[in-house]
């Protein structure tokens, strides 16, 4: 396996092979303390060194996680799973949704900008948001939405999947209205309590299938595990 790394460049693993951004976009505002940021974080080492060790995962997907409480941040940036180091995500502040939203998806724009510059083929890029609360009364969760819609519906290179999950405290109408447009279904998830684990599971999974796909197929998911719902029964649609 080949890698790229210059002062000023981006991380890359074989570069001349297909590859997907993935973000994981994380509450961490105070709400979250305690157990909720505890198992977060367990969990999110366990993905990290769950995918780490499979060969073509390694050569295809990057990670960036963006946190979001007050303000929004880049906690990792855009780097190849097998180089991505452990971290731990602390709590602050209150819960500025769509400023993590935006700059989400700036994070996955740069990154598909620089695999075009490559010349690198491009899977779906994932948006996958956790969040315990409701957003901020003065945050532009309309502009998110917005932003969520346009990025959805333009072509292959570029389509965004956004995924969300509500942990207890969640607001579902706001995921609602994030995730649902254009006559589709919300793409929400719910746990009913602070164990990320099978949900970030399902996640390295679903990426895993994607790793051995075709750029443009869509392949079958794995199922969502048993602790993880589905909200909006009548959707009996794959994910």
């Amino acid at each position: 396996m080949i890698s790229q790394e210059t002062f000023g460049t981006p991380k890359i693993a074989n570069p001349g092979g297909a590859h997907m951004a993935c973000v994981l976009l994380v509450d961490t505002s105070y709400s979250m303390e305690g157990e909720a940021i505890d198992n977060l974080n367990q969990a999110i080492k366990d993905f990290r060194k769950h995918l780490a060790s499979d060969e073509m995962v390694q050569k295809c997907l990057d990670i960036c996680i963006v946190s979001f409480n007050s303000e929004a941040k880049v906690v990792v940036p855009f780097t190849p799973i097998s180089q991505m180091e452990p971290i731990t995500l602390t709590v602050d502040g209150t819960t500025a949704m769509s400023k993590g939203i935006h700059l989400a998806i700036d994070q996955l724009k740069e990154r598909n900008r620089f695999y075009n510059e490559l010349g690198t083929p491009v899977y779906i890029p994932w948006l996958f948001m956790i969040t315990d609360g409701l957003p901020d009364g003065n945050d532009d969760i309309e502009s998110a939405r917005e932003r969520i819609e346009l990025e959805e519906s333009k072509g292959s290179q570029g389509k965004l999947r956004f995924l969300a999950l509500g942990v207890p405290g969640y607001d579902k109408n706001t995921l609602v209205k994030l995730t649902m447009h254009q006559g589709e279904n919300p793409r929400i998830m719910e746990l009913g309590d602070f164990d990320f684990a099978p949900v970030l599971r399902w996640i390295a999974e679903s990426m895993k299938v994607i790793s051995v796909s075709r750029v443009g197929e869509k392949p079958a998911l794995p199922r969502l595990p048993e602790e993880v719902k589905k909200i909006d029964p009548q959707d009996t649609s794959d994910w």
